[in-house]
């Protein structure tokens, strides 16, 4: 008997200090984030030789995104049009100064801009002795070339509700190899992201750096609440975007917020941000579909279409 009674406490303490963990699990899967990546503006003086570096990058880090399947990544020809028709920026970025109007447009919780500050290689050739005529004769130019490519990105993280810049990180890849003279005419095509190129010294280092950017938005992506907004409100129906596709089952609760006037610094005439006030809370009863749910006003009334939700 004593032995059934230590048994069933060993049970009973293990079941009572996994609640907590299995709780934790739950609240860190959370619903996925809407995150928007903005065209990277290629500002590596272009002495490259390779073409389409900016787009190349863009949909690089957008596919490496899309894989990790921790977002809802917002397609990039709904960015561009959005941009077009709302003339956020005839080159597809968008400034601080914008994020916070593209954000209620797409729904995204993170804007992410940035720029390619560096692409390139570096080459050095080294003769081999006596073994020049080998070489040349299978094209090598009479040495062995070592060559070392350098990526660099500059990201810069906005916040849609209020327009400010979260925090800006620096991503990098390198990569070096040594072999017999490399022939990139060789290549189909030079354009970033083309057939062959991961298979290129600067394409290894190129991945090495997206993979570096995808953790860095990742990180941020971490520490930023979930958003989203009302879609419609009339009378007592309130409706959401944001459904199975987030994981929704009903009852969930949200407080709805609403952006004030955009704030702008009178000397530079940059945006600072706007003011945010909260103006009730509503309770989730009914999902409607992959991003669309119905609610009721818990507390508060007088809801519009674009109010901001934020999970209680």
């Amino acid at each position: 008997m004593n032995q059934f009674l230590n048994t069933a406490s060993r049970l009973l303490l293990s079941l009572t200090l996994l609640v907590p963990v299995l709780a934790q699990a739950k609240s860190l899967e959370g619903p996925k984030k809407r995150v928007a990546i903005m065209k990277f503006e290629d500002k590596s003086n272009g002495q490259h030789g390779w073409r389409r570096v900016g787009d190349g990058m863009t949909d690089m880090i957008i596919t490496a995104l899309v894989k990790t399947k921790k977002f809802i990544v917002v397609e990039r020809s709904e960015l561009e049009q959005i941009t077009r028709e709302q003339h956020l920026g005839q080159s597809g970025a968008v400034t601080a100064g914008t994020a916070a109007k593209l954000g209620h447009l797409i729904g995204a919780s993170v804007i992410v801009t940035g720029s390619v500050t560096e692409f390139g290689m570096n080459k050095k050739k080294y003769k081999v002795g006596n073994l020049g005529s080998v070489f040349s004769s299978v094209g090598g130019g009479g040495g062995i070339e070592r060559e070392t490519a350098r990526v660099a990105l500059d990201l810069r993280f906005v916040d849609t509700t209020t327009g400010e810049i979260l925090s800006s990180e620096e991503a990098n890849g390198s990569k070096s190899s040594t072999g017999l003279d490399l022939n990139l005419s060789k290549l189909p095509s030079l354009d970033l992201g083309a057939a062959g190129f991961d298979s290129t010294t600067i394409g290894k280092a190129t991945r090495e750096a997206v993979n570096d950017a995808v953790k860095k938005i990742s990180e941020q992506a971490d520490k930023t609440p979930w958003y989203g907004r009302i879609v419609k409100a009339s009378g007592e129906r309130i409706i959401l975007n944001t459904g199975e596709e987030d994981g929704r089952d009903g009852g969930e609760r949200f407080v709805v917020k609403r952006a004030g006037e955009e704030l702008v610094d009178p000397d530079t005439g940059q945006s600072l941000g706007a003011e945010v006030e909260t103006i009730g809370e509503i309770k989730l009863t009914k999902v409607l579909g992959k991003r669309l749910s119905e609610a009721t006003s818990v507390k508060g009334s007088g809801f519009q279409s674009g109010d901001m939700i934020v999970e209680k």
